[in-house]
This record gives structure tokens, C-alpha cells and sequence, in this order.
């Protein structure tokens, strides 16, 4: 009888242990699924692992889990208390868990910022971040510990480090921990640490200047993920600073390319939300005026035309359709050799007259005075002072073409002047008119020379002003 009870009490025991386990992980589960929801259901997990802790008090996983949540809502206190009260599991010496325990101090460091705008305190307080990455190894057991699917090794914690180092503007030590996690990887290209580390030795060397460097880093990402957008923009943007237009074209007419497939492959499913549509969308319409920018900065004017058309239909608006025809003049007179007049970074203008001049034609003489070729164009209501429309939203009242558009007429004013630098009165050589159709429209007193005075706050002194300038007199 004894030894029957003895055996009934083991049985209970077991089965009550088995119960607890099966409710603990169940719980778990449950604030798992609660937390991994978009937007993640933050107060259903917290209360689910508290459950499960109250189950097992010395499992130390649901410590780590109810950190994570306050974490999410930014409570530095709550989460370090758990985490602390998780440490407390443990005792002296090494262990793979307190590695991990160690390393989520840090990530409440890095992922719950102070509440200042003393910048000494903020990098006092990122760098607690870092010593708690660091600390954490010293605790690991064996070179490498998976803990709820997350690796955990030398190569994410050395990349951590660079990336809080840079944070805080340090440039120095964010590269040597970028460069050691790289060297833990060795010939392991296919780790994706790998390509997150030299994309911040990227970041790094473009913010110092180092071009070239930062031309082999941002390569070295695009070898292992040739789709990497984040990557391809800042290539491309390296390349745009530069001047280097022609390597900024070939990046960005890849971005174009995959772009293009991602964009065809969505209006091919019916199951395609209206907000991806949009969103590939707008990245096309970017590209392709990236694009007309490019060749219109290389002087390649036909080709620049063709691109802002070609960016029309993914963002038709009668704001981009006025940009088009702004770009439409101003692409003709560059093609033609005539330049902008501007005051204060916009164009001199007469009410709708803006004004260009022709460097070619632009002459010192013999007493010092300049002669110059000055070439108005009417633009009726394009504003050629308009700046660039990148994020335009959709019109249904713009025209589905732009055909019309691309091949408006203007009409035009040619002047030419003799200019005494310092003094307010010039002459007149002639005066010409043509009307859109480029015809010729002069009167007879237009031929004639003609002493004039710009009075000021005019456009005729600006222009005057202008000119000299360009002469550089």
C-alpha cells in the first residue's frame, strides 16, 4: 500500500509538471503570436508571459520576453527590472543564457533613447549600449548560441557596436567594428551581417568623404543583393555628388529596370493593393525624373525631355505638367547655347518675360563697355522659377497626354545691348519680336539705336548687373 502511494504521489507529481509545462509553453505561444502581430498587440503579450513566469519562475526565457515588450514601449526601468530579476537565475561565471540576458541590457540602451538633448548624456548613454554588447560575450560559453531563432555570436555583436558607434559620430571605432565582424565572417559573403556591415562602412566613408571607399563598400552589398534598393539609391546619390553622371545613370536606370518588372508584375494581379501599386509608382516617377535630370545636366536635352514624359503617367498632375513645359524651354534655349539671367538663384523676369543671354555672343570691347545678346521668352503661365515636383499628388483634371504639352510654342524678344559697367544707362542696338510660330513680328522702330536708362529695382538693372558679372568685370 505504501509503495502504491509512493507511486500515485510520483505519478501526480509528473502529471502537474507536465501541466505546468504544457500551460507555460501554450502561454508563450500565445504572447509570441501577440507580439509578432502588425502593429504588435504589446499589452495581450506582456500579460501572457507574465502568466507564463508565474508558471515557471526560474525559466528564463519569459523574463526575456517581458523585457522585449516594455522595450516596445519604450520603458527603460520595467525592462531592465525583468531582465535583472532574469539575471538573478544565475550565479558566477559564464553562461550562453546571461550572454543573452547581458546583450538585451544593451538593446534597451540602444532601443529606448534618453529623454534629453544633452548630447553628453546621450552618448554616455548609448556607449552603456555598447559595453553591454561587449560584456555579453565575455559570458558566452561557446562560439556561437541560437536563442529563439536569433544567433547570437562575435559577427552580431561586433556589427551592433559599429552601428551604435555610429550613432554617435564615431567614426573611428564604428569602422574597426564593422571591419572586425567582417573579419569573424571571413569567405561567409552569404551571412547577412556580411552585407549589413559593409553598408555601414559605407555610410561611413561616404559621411568622410572617402568616395572611392565608399564605392567598394556600397559594390560589395550589390554583390550579394543586386536588388538592394536602400544601397542602389545611395550609390546613386554618391555618384550625383560627384558629378559622375554617367555612373549616376547607370545606377539609376537599374533601379528604373527593377522597378519596372516589380511594377508590371502588380498591375498583372488582381489580388495587387492599390497602396503597393502607388508606392512602385512613385518610385518609378522618381527614377525617371532622376533620369531627364542626369541627361539634362549632361546637355543631352532630347534625352531629358524623354524621361520627364516618361515619368508623366505615373504621377499625372497639372503641377508636373507645368514643370514638363518649364523643362520643355528651358532644355530648347540650352540646346540653342542661351543661358539663364538670374538675380538671387531665379530668373530676371518681366512680368512673363524671363530672360537668357548668350555667352558666345558676349563681348569686351575696346573702351571696356560690354555688347551682349539678350533673349527673352513669353511663357504666358509657365513659371520657369517653378521648382522641381517630386511628390506631386494625382490630379484627375491633368491630361492623360502630354503630347501637346512637349511641343508648345512661345513667343520671344532678342535684344542687344551695349553696357558700361557702374552706370545705369546702356544702349539698345536693335530690338526683335517673333511670335509662337517663330515668325518674325519687328517694327520698323525695333531696328533702330536707342540710349536707355534702367532706374532702380528694375529688371533692366539686374540684367545690367548680370551681364557684368558674367563678363567678369
Amino acid at each position: 500500500m505504501q509503495k502504491f502511494l509512493k507511486g500515485l504521489l510520483f505519478i501526480t507529481v509528473v502529471q502537474f509538471s507536465l501541466i505546468a509545462q504544457t500551460g507555460y509553453q501554450d502561454l508563450m505561444n500565445q504572447g509570441d503570436q501577440a507580439l509578432n502581430k502588425r502593429p504588435p498587440d504589446i499589452m495581450t503579450a506582456r500579460l501572457k508571459y507574465l502568466e507564463a513566469r508565474d508558471l515557471e519562475k526560474n525559466n528564463p526565457e519569459a523574463y526575456i520576453k517581458i523585457a522585449i515588450t516594455f522595450i516596445y514601449s519604450k520603458d527603460e526601468r520595467s525592462a531592465n527590472y525583468n531582465l535583472d530579476e532574469g539575471l538573478k537565475l544565475f550565479g558566477e561565471g559564464g553562461s550562453n543564457m546571461k550572454a543573452i540576458f547581458t546583450y538585451y541590457k544593451g538593446m534597451v540602451k540602444e532601443f529606448v533613447p534618453p529623454d534629453t538633448k544633452d548630447t553628453v548624456k546621450i552618448k554616455k548613454h548609448f556607449l552603456e549600449a555598447i559595453s553591454f554588447y561587449l560584456k555579453s560575450l565575455e559570458y558566452l560559453e561557446v562560439p556561437s548560441f541560437t536563442w529563439n531563432n536569433f544567433e547570437f555570436s562575435k559577427v552580431n555583436v561586433y556589427n551592433d557596436a559599429g552601428r551604435v558607434y555610429m550613432m554617435i559620430n564615431d567614426a573611428d571605432n564604428a569602422k574597426k567594428y564593422f571591419n572586425m565582424c567582417l573579419a569573424e565572417l571571413g569567405n561567409n559573403t552569404q551571412n547577412s551581417y556580411y552585407s549589413i556591415s559593409h553598408f555601414g562602412l559605407a555610410q561611413i566613408n561616404k559621411y568622410l568623404g572617402l568616395t572611392d571607399s565608399a564605392l567598394i563598400n556600397f559594390n560589395k552589398v550589390l554583390e550579394i543583393d543586386p536588388s538592394n534598393l536602400t544601397a542602389l539609391s545611395d550609390l546613386y546619390g554618391l555618384y550625383f555628388d560627384a558629378g559622375d553622371y554617367e555612373n549616376g545613370f547607370i545606377v539609376v536606370d537599374r533601379i528604373d529596370s527593377m522597378t519596372t518588372l516589380k511594377y508590371n508584375d502588380l498591375i498583372g494581379r488582381k489580388d495587387a493593393s492599390k497602396d503597393s501599386l502607388q508606392y512602385v509608382a512613385n518610385i518609378l516617377y522618381n527614377t525617371k525624373m532622376e533620369k531627364g535630370h542626369l541627361k539634362f545636366n549632361s546637355k543631352l536635352y532630347d534625352e531629358s525631355l524623354k524621361y520627364y514624359a516618361e515619368a508623366y503617367p505615373f504621377k499625372k498632375n497639372k503641377k508636373l505638367v507645368e514643370l514638363i513645359r518649364k523643362m520643355s524651354i528651358l532644355s530648347d534655349m540650352a540646346k540653342k547655347g542661351w543661358m539663364p539671367c538670374v538675380k538671387d538663384a531665379k530668373f530676371v523676369t518681366n512680368g512673363n518675360e524671363y530672360f537668357f543671354y548668350s555667352p558666345s555672343e558676349l563681348k569686351i570691347n575696346q573702351d571696356s563697355s560690354i555688347t551682349a545678346t539678350l533673349k527673352s521668352i513669353i511663357t504666358a503661365d509657365v513659371d520657369l522659377n517653378m521648382v522641381n515636383v517630386f511628390q506631386p499628388e494625382p490630379d484627375a483634371t491633368a491630361p492623360d497626354k502630354i503630347d501637346k504639352v512637349l511641343n508648345s510654342k512661345y513667343g520671344s524678344n532678342e535684344y542687344n545691348w551695349t553696357v558700361v559697367c557702374g552706370k545705369s544707362t546702356y544702349t539698345q542696338n536693335f530690338e526683335k519680336k517673333f511670335d509662337p510660330s517663330g515668325k518674325e513680328t519687328t517694327k520698323p522702330a525695333g531696328a533702330k539705336s536707342v540710349e536707355k536708362t534702367a532706374v532702380n529695382e528694375s529688371f533692366e538693372l539686374d540684367l545690367l548687373k548680370y551681364l557684368c558679372r558674367a563678363a567678369g568685370i
